[in-house]
């Protein structure tokens, strides 16, 4: 008799935690990565239609212009969070090898973070150049930064074969408000040969579980583009992208409000 209410409270019990859990708004979180300030620039009546607010991630930041340094902070002060891609934009793992994490730091890093404080930006989230980490650099990364933003594919080569994966199973791109501090984006490059059909999918997830798609990209490119290369995404795609998001009234983050949400 004991063990049939012991079952009988765990039924309760179970189902009394599955009702009073609350879904958040799913959400979308987009970053941009490198120096395309100009062409970024000219993406914020876009940005401002869709009420959308992104991480510009700059790297080589001594090498910005004084224009392009006041575009930034006109983009910061519309909401976008400018955050540090890196000195000298090196993969960090190999540098690492080739010399030491303290190079590292003092080169790549603090290099960049003076430069920025100069500028006037102070910020809190990384981007792996190249996607190329370490845990023992993350965890130095870690005492200066947030986040630190990692690079996710749909497709990726490994000695001439091909692993897809489709979108809504890569678990990696899916912020989950559990506060971790290193998360991964989707590429959205013409290179990734993404169709809209893939993002719906990603998109429809972060709706029904509440989590925040995170995706990126580098070079804006458009219909006056001269060359398609695949360092660089479709505007057009973007806008289909931030179309979808609006429909299912998903909530933009920038990658510094992920963990600290305001």
């Amino acid at each position: 008799m004991k063990r049939w209410w012991y079952y009988f409270l765990l039924i309760v019990m179970s189902t009394t935690c599955k009702q009073g859990k609350t879904v958040q708004q799913g959400g979308i979180a987009i970053s941009f990565d490198d120096r395309f300030v100009k062409q970024w620039y000219q993406l914020r009546p876009l940005l401002k239609r869709y009420n959308v607010k992104c991480t510009f991630y700059i790297t080589q930041p001594d090498s910005l212009s004084d224009e392009e340094v006041k575009m930034l902070h006109q983009l910061q002060k519309e909401g976008h969070e400018i955050g540090c891609h890196g000195a000298m934009h090196v993969r960090s793992m190999y540098y690492i090898w080739d010399f030491s994490l303290d190079e590292y730091m003092k080169n790549e890093i603090f290099s960049a973070l003076r430069t920025m404080k100069k500028q006037g930006f102070n910020p809190k989230t990384f981007a792996h150049p190249g996607g190329s980490q370490t845990w023992y650099s993350d965890r130095e990364l870690l005492k200066y930064f947030t986040l630190l933003r990692d690079v996710s594919m749909k497709t990726r080569t490994i000695w001439d074969y091909d692993f897809t994966h489709e979108i809504e199973d890569i678990d990696e791109i899916y912020y989950q408000h559990d506060n971790t501090q290193k998360v991964n984006a989707l590429l959205i490059d013409t290179s990734a040969k993404l169709a809209i059909a893939d993002i719906k999918k990603g998109l429809n997830r972060a709706s029904k579980e509440g989590s925040v798609l995170m995706l990126f990209g580098h070079k804006p490119l458009t219909k006056n583009t001269k060359k398609m290369d695949g360092y660089g995404f479709d505007v057009q795609f973007l806008e289909q992208i931030l179309l979808e998001s609006a429909k299912l009234n998903l909530k933009t983050y920038t990658m510094q409000e992920l963990t600290n949400p305001l």
